[in-house]
């Protein structure tokens, strides 16, 4: 760490985090310049950028509203808010009702969190879906998988034409995977059937016509009237290379393995009436069950 913080130093340069601490630092020595602050997808904040929020406004009545999801964290920046003098108790509140996807949608993509704990959003104690519902019905979702990956890219395009002739447009379809490269072949096939697409990578131009196309960390804060999620195989979902063997840490193999259920919940979940889930080879073993 020594070295790395005088590499940084000689290439006067630093980190974002280290930016958010030097900015609450300047914040704590003068008058908070804001009155109230909100806050949204509050469960991906890190410490430091809470220490920024909680320095740039002045204590008392509604200084800070919070809402997050802690079953749709993906980053590794569990905090309690206590601790950063961020206080809860008492005047938080669950909300229950699902406004965007289906009770067919939304009960499926439960079961992916099913077997794990997730931390509440304050940091203390454990959040749970139970009594989480929506008012909206539709089709189920479809699980599928596929000896190959070229035989589930083909079958997506034929999913594609189905739902443009069903009325659709194409920007209403989301397509995502774990990794670009997923994408890469989808996007390629989707050209040549003569499908309008658009990758999305940060903000999406209004009225841009086309299928979307993203990551699974790019999907958060999207929802599409129909998603499909490629690639849920075995070693792709979770991603092996991101999962801490558990031998060198199990606390730490236990909260990677949750970011990644996360990450599929939040891809799953930004489908509002029509959900797919396809995998080629061997599924991803979070997904034990396929209807």
């Amino acid at each position: 760490m020594q070295r790395f913080e005088q590499f940084l130093r000689d290439r006067g340069e630093t980190t974002h985090l280290r930016v958010c601490a030097r900015a609450a630092e300047l914040l704590g020595d003068e008058p908070a310049p804001y009155a109230h602050v909100v806050v949204d997808e509050a469960q991906d904040l890190h410490p430091a950028q809470w220490r920024v929020l909680r320095a740039a406004v002045t204590p008392g009545p509604d200084d800070l509203f919070a809402t997050g999801d802690p079953h749709q964290r993906i980053y590794d920046s569990r905090v309690s808010l206590g601790s950063l003098g961020i206080m809860t108790a008492g005047r938080s509140f669950r909300l229950r009702l699902n406004y965007r996807s289906t009770e067919e949608i939304l009960a499926w993509s439960a079961r992916l969190l099913a077997p794990v704990t997730v931390d509440a959003l304050e940091g203390e104690g454990t959040d749970s879906l139970a009594g989480y519902r929506s008012l909206l019905h539709g089709r189920h979702p479809q699980a599928r998988g596929y000896a190959t990956r070229q035989e589930e890219t083909e079958a997506l395009v034929e999913r594609v034409r189905t739902l443009l002739a069903q009325g659709l447009a194409p920007h209403e379809i989301g397509v995502c995977a774990r990794f670009n490269l997923s994408l890469d072949t989808a996007e390629e096939k989707l050209k040549a059937a003569g499908i309008p697409v658009l990758r999305v990578r940060g903000q999406v131009a209004q009225g841009v016509q086309g299928v979307r196309l993203a990551t699974m960390h790019a999907m958060k804060g999207l929802e599409f009237r129909a998603v499909s999620v490629l690639g849920v195989s075995e070693g792709t979902v979770p991603f092996a290379r991101e999962i801490t063997p558990r031998e060198a840490d199990p606390l730490q193999h236990d909260a990677d393995l949750l970011r990644e259920r996360c990450l599929l919940f939040v891809a799953c979940t930004r489908a509002r009436e029509a959900l797919s889930v396809t995998w080629s080879g061997a599924a991803s073993p979070f997904l034990p069950y396929t209807a």
